[in-house]
């Protein structure tokens, strides 16, 4: 398999763009390190499947480009400081220059998508995206409201979810397997379980393990998962007091007593069980397990 100081080399040398400044945003973001779990699901499916792990790199590298647009874009949306540690793009180039940065990115996916892709291919990656597009700005609409459960899994299944869905989707779609959508499907529920844990730790963990501010979702009047499964033990009146306000310590103090993360991560846990059974049909398939595994077994 191909090593992560490979691929992000192979990252690197596909960005390819004519002004330094794009190049400079694309290294900074690029350096400040990252699972690069989509891409790797992608060739992990791939492979899996008999396919030629060689041919999908370009879009392995396509896919981690969209998910690094958002992440460009979600900084300015929120107004980020800080990046896995680091000061944020938009804090060392500005809003202007990271959002065209992260126009970039996109534009660059679709170009080696078009090129080293097929329509099918193609097709799955836009579907993606509008998704995330579309759930980004109902979460923006969501602000400050507690929302219903419903409400959450359909914001997450489209910022995070879609994107996981690709990965996997597209890798099945280079084998040329017929299961394409079906791993779609299961990438679907890798990104909700990705999702519902970063939400847990954005309760539990601390800023210098995370690299970058906890109860940032409260705070913003963001109403995930582990407040949602205590809300009931809640008086609402109280936490509409509290939510998306400046002081929220004491009220995700009271989420994790009641029991907000361990919810969180026992659903996580619950939404990755049919994956783990689908994939383990397959032979060669105990790399890809563990990949899956690990996006629920982290802590960071």
């Amino acid at each position: 398999m191909l090593e992560l100081s490979q691929f992000n080399q192979f990252m690197l040398d596909y960005l390819d763009p004519e002004i330094k400044l794009v190049e400079d945003v694309g290294r900074h973001i690029l350096s400040a390190g990252g699972k690069r779990l989509r891409p790797l699901l992608m060739m992990e499916v791939c492979r899996v499947l008999g396919g030629d792990v060689e041919r999908v790199i370009p879009l392995a590298v396509g896919i981690e480009y969209i998910h690094m647009a958002s992440l460009l874009h979600d900084d300015v949306v929120d107004g980020a400081h800080t990046r896995r540690g680091r000061p944020s793009a938009n804090v060392l180039f500005g809003n202007q220059a990271v959002v065209l940065g992260g126009d970039y990115f996109y534009a660059k996916a679709l170009w080696l998508y078009a090129n080293y892709g097929n329509l099918q291919a193609v097709e799955m990656v836009s579907r993606a995206v509008m998704h995330m597009s579309q759930s980004q700005l109902l979460e923006l609409l969501s602000l400050g409201k507690l929302i219903s459960e419903e409400e959450y899994f359909k914001i997450i299944d489209g910022k995070t979810g879609a994107l996981f869905g690709a990965s996997m989707g597209v890798g099945a779609l280079m084998a040329e397997s017929p299961l394409a959508e079906e791993f779609y499907q299961m990438g679907l529920k890798v990104g909700r379980a990705f999702q519902l844990i970063d939400d847990a730790l954005d309760y539990s963990s601390s800023e210098e393990r995370l690299g970058k501010p906890v109860g940032n979702d409260l705070r913003e009047g963001k109403c995930t998962y582990p407040l949602l499964s205590v809300l009931d033990h809640l008086d609402r009146h109280w936490v509409l007091e509290r939510f998306g306000k400046g002081n929220t310590e004491e009220l995700r103090e009271k989420v994790v007593l009641l029991g907000g993360v361990e919810n969180t991560k026992r659903r996580a846990e619950e939404e990755i069980a049919p994956v783990l059974e689908f994939v383990g049909k397959f032979e060669n398939s105990q790399a890809l397990l563990q990949l899956i595994k690990s996006i629920v077994n982290r802590d960071r």
